[in-house]
């Protein structure tokens, strides 16, 4: 049985919610205050991104440890649901990535792979149970509330009718969270947590307290900078050189990160022959007019600043993240 949209989301409503001082980033960066692009100095010439390392990169977690947390996180749920008599099991988190590598942050960059395999990716982890997987009963209309903290039908219900209720004022913390109002809904003479069990798993991991980094603090510092790289002049003069070499051998294309839907690559024909013609041309031209070393430098450029201005966010975050890998270890055995 799937997750309910609302459990799938809890994370994610933690993250948005449970805030801290250091969501913000201040009044931006140095770059921005003068209206300059940050100095790259020389641009080494790659073809490769393997072995490329990211300031960002060392607040990240692996593939195995946000498996691990994963894990920790159905354990909860678990124990939560048992308290008020129900027996569930969510579905297992996908297998941790075989592949933790940065290969293809610029889109495809080895021409091995481009020759044997076009824009297939060999190194996506696929999950061989997934298929055979038991389906789990569904749970009961009681039992629902208890995973989501609502009643979702009569919810839907409610909707219907233009009478949804104003959402509750959820904690933004466990401790919160123990000292705050409940719910409201009992079941089996106990009252739900705010939220149900898939929030109150997700607070006691991502939030135990006042004052938690939101978890996608990292990811969105990572992804303000690839923003901005990519609207560099820098950055922006190799994608124009690239589409241009791309043009010449046959392809119309304004961007790598664009190249399959722009010349309709479906996903079932990745690694057809046309694909992996394409993806030749791809790579070649990446090499060509140096494009990974140019993204590369000013990726980094802007990963470094962000890094900087924030760097006692990131020293918290990575205590956090510590605290966080120790209970899940605890709670996985």
């Amino acid at each position: 049985m799937a997750l309910p949209a609302r459990l799938l989301a809890a994370v994610c409503l933690v993250s948005a919610a449970a805030l801290t001082l250091s969501s913000c980033t201040g009044e931006g960066t140095a770059a921005d205050d003068a209206g300059k692009e940050p100095a790259i100095g020389s641009i080494e010439k790659l073809s490769s991104t393997e072995g490329l390392e990211f300031p960002i990169a060392a607040y990240e977690t692996t593939s195995d440890q946000q498996y691990q947390v994963k894990k920790a996180q159905n354990r909860l749920i678990d124990q939560c649901m048992k308290r008020f008599g129900f027996e569930y099991a969510p579905p297992a988190p996908q297998p941790p990535s075989r592949d933790d590598s940065k290969s293809r942050v610029f889109g495809l960059t080895s021409a091995e792979d481009a020759a044997r395999f076009g824009y297939a990716n060999p190194r996506r982890a696929t999950d061989p149970a997934a298929a055979e997987r038991q389906q789990l009963p569904p749970l009961s209309r009681t039992g629902q509330t208890v995973l989501n903290g609502v009643d979702l039908v009569a919810e839907a219900e409610a909707k219907k009718k233009g009478k949804t209720a104003a959402p509750a004022d959820e904690p933004k913390s466990q401790a919160e969270a123990e000292k705050a109002p409940g719910s409201g809904i009992m079941v089996n003479g106990q009252e739900v947590p705010v939220g149900g069990c898939g929030r109150e798993s997700a607070l006691k991991l991502y939030a135990p307290k006042p004052g938690s980094v939101d978890i996608l603090f990292v990811f969105n510092l990572g992804a303000q900078a690839e923003s901005k790289a990519l609207e560099d002049s820098r950055v922006r003069e190799a994608t124009a050189k690239w589409s241009q070499c791309m043009a010449d051998s046959g392809f119309t294309t304004s961007s790598p990160d664009s190249v399959q839907s722009d010349l309709g690559l479906e996903q079932g024909g990745l690694s057809s022959p046309r694909a992996i013609t394409i993806a030749k041309a791809d790579v070649a031209c990446k090499t060509r007019v140096n494009y990974i070393g140019t993204r590369y430098a000013v990726q980094s450029a802007y990963e470094k600043l962000l890094v900087e201005e924030n760097a006692e966010t990131l020293a918290l975050f990575r205590q956090q993240t510590q605290d966080r890998l120790r209970l899940a270890a605890q709670l996985n055995g």
